[in-house]
């Protein structure tokens, strides 16, 4: 068996220094950097990445300003719908027998059937008029920084025309 015998040599000296110093200077320069790893320019700012950036707390969404006003006008939204014919049919034959009472010959003729015109458009009128209802209301309001804003609502629920009233989140409350 052959025994090897280690010596020691100048090289591995100056190898041996050269390890430790450069390990030294890695240690040294280690703490002048940023200590989260990030990497520096020459001139030892930090380069910006996507995990050096600093983040802005996200913001939370304001909350709303309620705005005062008074209510200004109020319209009322109403649907009427098609008259069914019956109204048109009664009011014909009442305006013809009415017509039919006036005057004689061809002037009886012509009374009973304007009569019977006009008594039919008045009946499909009043049949529409008594089935008409309110589908809501459009409320105008002032508000107090002199903007005017108009609001579709259901119900007044109380409001009238001078109501002082709360604009708060695009709803329109009594104040």
């Amino acid at each position: 068996m052959q025994h090897h015998t280690y010596h020691k040599h100048p090289v591995d000296r100056i190898t041996a220094s050269l390890a430790a110093g450069s390990l030294a200077c890695l240690v040294i320069l280690g703490g002048c950097g940023p200590q989260d790893g990030s990497p520096v320019k020459a001139d030892g700012t930090p380069v910006p990445t996507a995990k050096s950036t600093p983040r802005a707390a996200p913001e939370r969404p304001a909350a709303p300003v309620a705005l005062m006003g008074e209510v200004r006008h109020i319209e009322t939204l109403t649907e009427r719908p098609k008259g069914t014919g019956v109204g048109a049919a009664t009011g014909a034959v009442i305006g013809g027998v009415l017509g039919y009472q006036v005057g004689d010959g061809n002037g009886q003729k012509a009374a009973t059937a304007a009569g019977a015109i006009g008594g039919g458009l008045l009946g499909n009128k009043i049949e529409r008029d008594r089935k008409e209802r309110v589908v809501g209301y459009n409320v105008q309001v002032q508000l107090d920084n002199g903007q005017t804003r108009t609001f579709r609502r259901e119900s007044l629920s109380g409001l009238q025309v001078g109501s002082r009233v709360k604009v708060e989140g695009g709803s329109l409350q009594p104040a």
